[in-house]
């Protein structure tokens, strides 16, 4: 059977794909599971894979993680050139009835409007977790904190302290039970101090500084953060990624900008808020657009060569951000 996993919540994809695999498999192993990474190897290697059971196996699982081809917008990869989805496509008409083959997004952003999607949605059982509203995850991390506090007798946590914990962990699963562990460890009665001391902002938030900072001229502000994620061990890798989609949401806002889009309209063609748009109109007078495509061209061999060992990955992105210029 074939299946699409989405969210952004990187936590519940393990949980369905461990789901799934436990019910296919009621004994697991490197044979008859196997993990794929989509952002390195080639779909046709996947699939042929997918469609070899070894001997003295009934059933077999083929999970692949980061299923960029998926993703709206579609990111910029290495491989892309050397992608076959004809095989793709004709093994989703025509699976290998013993193989579960689960391909994981994520992001909650997927190109639904794809003919590879909708084909995809039609024979696939699809999963997406989408994030929690305001309100739920509010509840949800006072119950994590509440189960906490009762594990912990006498422990405490101020009101503050709480508010706060929601706004850093802002809807990540894992960052919130993490902190909430090292929180306890750390004191009996946790304040508003310990929150900001113990508990990082979310790497989004960090990454969109690193954003504004550049687009300021700040570059030395920007190096200045790098240095501090450093110490929470934030891979550049990862920051290069998410400084990419900001820098093609830009990219996309000027050229709809130019096609007389209202606000509005750009918030909905691209499914954000529109006083993230207005941001990002206020950004386009600091950078004109022929930096922009450098800077996206300039990523995405920056990318290349970290991953491909050329280059030292903290020296060379330290470097990206000392030679960023706006024009």
């Amino acid at each position: 059977m074939l299946h699409l996993v989405y969210s952004n919540q990187s936590s519940e994809i393990k949980k369905v794909v461990k789901a799934i695999a436990k019910q296919s498999l009621p004994e697991r192993d490197d044979m008859n599971f196997v993990r794929y990474d989509g952002n390195n190897t080639l779909i046709q290697e996947i699939i042929d894979d997918a469609n070899y059971v070894p001997l003295g196996y009934d059933k077999k699982v083929v999970a692949v993680d980061n299923c960029y081809f998926l993703m709206k917008p579609k990111p910029r990869n290495k491989i892309e050139a050397d992608q076959d989805y004809k095989t793709l496509i004709s093994y989703i008409k025509n699976p290998n009835p013993d193989c579960d083959l689960i391909l994981t997004v994520p992001t909650a952003e997927v190109d639904k409007n794809s003919e590879l999607f909708k084909l995809i949605e039609a024979n696939a059982k699809v999963t997406f977790m989408g994030d929690p509203t305001i309100k739920e995850w509010n509840e949800y991390v006072r119950k994590v904190v509440n189960d906490s506090i009762e594990k912990n007798p006498g422990s405490k946590i101020d009101s503050d302290a709480i508010m706060e914990l929601v706004d850093r962990t802002a809807g990540d699963i894992p960052l919130l039970k993490h902190s909430v562990i090292k929180l306890f460890l750390y004191t009996k009665h946790i304040t508003y101090e310990d929150v900001i001391l113990l508990v990082t902002r979310p790497l989004e938030e960090n990454t969109f500084q690193i954003f504004n900072y550049l687009l300021d001229g700040e570059n030395e502000k920007a190096i200045g953060l790098f240095r501090d994620l450093q110490v929470s061990n934030v891979e550049p890798v990862t920051l290069i990624s998410m400084l990419g989609n900001q820098f093609r949401l830009l990219n996309q806002v000027v050229f709809l900008s130019k096609k007389s889009f209202t606000n509005d309209e750009i918030a909905s063609e691209l499914k954000i808020k529109p006083i993230r748009v207005q941001i990002l109109k206020k950004k386009t007078f600091n950078m004109s657009e022929k930096a922009i495509h450098k800077t996206l061209d300039d990523l995405f061999n920056l990318d290349l060569q970290i991953k491909s060992g050329q280059v030292d990955r903290f020296y060379a992105f330290e470097l990206f951000l000392i030679n960023f210029k706006r024009d």
